[in-house]
């Protein structure tokens, strides 16, 4: 019998929980022009967080070269500044409206190491417009992005190797 009434409020307290979780995900907002719930925001820096892992911290194997660095700007455009735009600040054409938004690559926001940068190219974040590059760019390009990533942060680095400018199809 005391197992029975055991089991009877646990089954209980699990369905109070349940009802709880699904009225607090009806509750929220989640229209795309809205400004994101505290829940909604919880989980997007859980899953930014969560992207990080646990990766070797490694020095960028290749060297700052100015070949290194303008093939890594090169990359960067084509792969990178639709999102990012072409300074890191998250002003990309497509990138200010992603949810969660799209980080800017530019300090102090982007606390990123080096290897945990090119360990998120290569992987992606999941549930995020963050894709893997693992099959478009081989590991040393994608340590050349980094090496152009780092340049964008320093100050006068568009004095030393000037971005492009856009071009119209």
């Amino acid at each position: 019998m005391k197992r029975k009434t055991i089991a009877g409020l646990a089954l209980a307290m699990l369905c109070l929980v349940a009802v709880f979780a699904v009225f607090s995900f009806w509750r929220e907002n989640w229209s795309a022009k809205e400004t994101p719930g505290r829940l909604e925001q919880f989980f997007a820096e859980m899953l930014l967080r969560g992207s990080r892992g646990t990766v070797t911290e490694l020095p960028n194997p290749v060297p700052a070269s100015e070949a290194n660095l303008l093939e890594g700007r090169d990359l960067y455009e084509k792969q990178c500044a639709f999102c990012h735009g072409q300074d890191g600040t998250a002003s990309g054409h497509s990138g200010v409206q992603f949810y969660p938004p799209v980080p800017s690559l530019a300090p102090p926001q982007n606390q990123l190491t080096d290897s945990q940068m090119q360990s998120v190219m290569e992987r992606g974040i999941r549930y995020t417009a963050m894709p893997s590059f693992a099959k478009a760019l081989n590991e040393d390009q994608r340590w050349k992005v980094v090496l152009w990533v780092r340049q964008l942060s320093r100050p006068g680095s568009d004095e030393k190797l000037p971005l492009p400018t856009e071009q119209t199809p």
